[in-house]
């Protein structure tokens, strides 16, 4: 019978199943899973005539997920064989191609642990055990993580409406991820463990992109302190994994955490404020981070703050000077690619921006994303003494963006959502997660962007932010933090009918399904709590800032 296998036709006997494919196609040992008419399916499966077939590896957008949670699981694996499982192992949070993790309950662990933890990670991978997926009632899930005081996920799977959960198991251990997981763990032969402090770690894995590889740490002070101060400001008011907020909502005390959230953020700001005004020689602030983190709302608060303590203050955005459609590569367009800094019309912008810093009248653009092409305001603009300019965008931290100032006139802020709420010890929320369904809302309500066009495009927009917005967020100022603890639930409300609406037979359905089953343990939050002047609202609608 006639398959397509990796956008190619062949013939292949009846029967052949998933593994046979990959044993005669491919390296068996770099293949992490299979997609089958857009689904991810188990390696056992046979496949059927005009089946459309992808191979999945650790570089790509899916296979990598799928490989970050394999070596999760050989790595808690390892450390329950080495030191027991009263030891608890919690994945934290996400870093630049990593993930944050902590070892409890043991002594003080040293570099010699760290190799000896490795060496036993190997020994699994060496034998290539299966991982394999089980189904159990809801109940019997419950009662097994009770058992082994797994508290926070037997309320997590309380909390769902399954009947069953799925599980996998690999020696004789059983856990639950929010992804499809590896066949086995010989596939899982690259990654790195480097420890930083206290019992701390950071999980290396390949990266997406065209090699298939582990990159060396860089470790980045000021996003670590963004997570950590959040992270304990949570812990202190009892708030720590999903449970804990879905409790709120459940007693009616969501309210009053949204409003101290809300707080602890504006505090953030004020503080970032001060610190500016304080030193007199600041006139421009560039904002940057990358899709979805929030800069817009970080510069109209930054900037009022600025204007309480007295400082006049002109915004610019630099979405306004992209390229009119017209003079952009057709394929950037329709791919929705804008993470490139060659699509700013940088002259334009270098030329008012040195027109501004000399103080005379400039005609600023304004981009129109329908029209996809700049207009320009009627009335000019003209700064005095007293004026910070204050320039948000992707690309504002980018070495190659302007050249005409004195560096010692500049004030550089990275803003991302740091998410540091927990699911359970051993699934974070990530980062890229949060970013993604933040775009999936806004691109739908402010853009009119279908889901299926902004699941089938992120990757390319994860792309473009390796490239050209994360090799300079090491270079800044201060790190501003723009997650909510709480903002998954509201999120909930909005993006749940937009993954339903992705079609079947769509390349984006397996993504949605899979962002669909991960939402279901987080109870749904009204947004009539949330401020108009509140991050979340630049996604959801009903910004004061639009």
């Amino acid at each position: 019978m006639k398959i397509i296998l990796n956008n190619k036709e062949i013939e292949v006997p009846q029967n052949t199943t998933i593994i046979d494919l990959v044993k005669q196609y491919s390296f068996l040992n770099t293949v992490v899973g299979v997609k089958v008419n857009n689904e991810i399916v188990p390696m056992n499966d046979s496949v059927e005539a005009n089946d459309q077939v992808i191979f999945l590896y650790p570089n790509d957008e899916d296979g990598n997920k799928i490989y970050k949670s394999g070596l999760k699981f050989v790595l808690i694996a390892s450390i329950y064989e080495l030191f027991g499982q009263k030891l608890e192992v919690n994945f934290e949070h996400s870093i630049d191609k990593g993930i944050c993790f902590s070892i409890n309950n043991y002594k003080e662990f040293s570099d010699q642990d760290v190799k000896i933890i490795k060496d036993k990670m190997q020994e699994i991978i060496s034998a290539d055990l299966p991982i394999t997926k089980v189904n159990v009632s809801k109940k019997d899930a419950i009662t097994y993580y009770k058992k082994i005081a797994n508290y926070e996920k037997a309320q997590n799977i309380q909390n769902v409406s399954n009947i069953y959960v799925h599980l996998y198991k690999l020696k004789k251990y059983y856990n639950y991820f929010y992804t499809s997981m590896p066949y086995s763990t010989g596939v899982l032969n690259k990654y790195d463990i480097v420890y930083l402090e206290k019992n701390k770690f950071v999980l290396l894995f390949p990266v997406i992109g065209p090699k298939i590889y582990v990159p060396t740490y860089k470790h980045y002070p000021l996003n670590m302190k963004a997570f950590e101060d959040y992270k304990l400001w949570s812990n202190r008011l009892g708030v720590k994994d999903v449970c804990d907020v879905n409790y709120l909502v459940a007693h009616n005390k969501i309210k009053d955490f949204i409003m101290m959230n809300e707080l602890y953020f504006q505090d953030i700001i004020l503080n970032t404020a001060h610190t500016i005004y304080n030193r007199k020689n600041i006139k421009v602030v560039f904002i940057a981070g990358p899709s979805s983190s929030g800069k817009t709302t970080t510069s109209k608060k930054l900037s009022l703050a600025l204007e309480t303590l007295g400082i006049n203050i002109l915004n610019i955005s630099l979405d306004d000077y992209y390229l009119d459609q017209i003079q952009m590569p057709p394929e950037k367009v329709k791919n929705r690619e804008f993470e490139n800094l060659e699509l700013l019309d940088l002259k334009l912008f270098n030329d008012n921006l040195s027109s501004i810093l000399k103080k005379e009248e400039v005609y600023l653009p304004k981009y129109d994303f329908v029209l996809g092409k700049k207009v320009y305001d009627i009335h000019p603009t003209k700064i005095n003494d007293q004026t910070i300019i204050i320039i948000e965008g992707l690309h504002a931290l980018n070495d190659k963006l302007v050249n005409i100032i004195d560096l010692k006139k500049v004030y550089k802020i990275y803003v991302s959502p740091f998410q540091t709420l927990s699911i359970d010890r051993h699934n974070h929320m990530s980062t890229i997660d949060l970013r993604l369904l933040r775009r999936i809302v806004r691109d739908n309500q402010s853009r009119g962007v279908s889901p299926t066009v902004t699941l089938n495009t992120w990757e390319n927009v994860r792309e473009g932010e390796e490239k050209n917005i994360f090799p300079f967020m090491g270079n800044v100022d201060t790190v501003i933090n723009t997650s909510l603890i709480y903002e998954v639930g509201v999120l909930r409300v909005y993006v749940e009918p937009l993954l339903y609406s992705v079609d079947i037979t769509s390349s984006a359905y397996d993504e949605a399904n899979r962002l669909i089953e991960f939402l279901k343990i987080f109870y749904p939050i009204p947004s009539e709590y949330i401020s108009q002047d509140s991050f979340l609202r630049e996604f959801i609608g009903g910004s004061i800032f639009k």
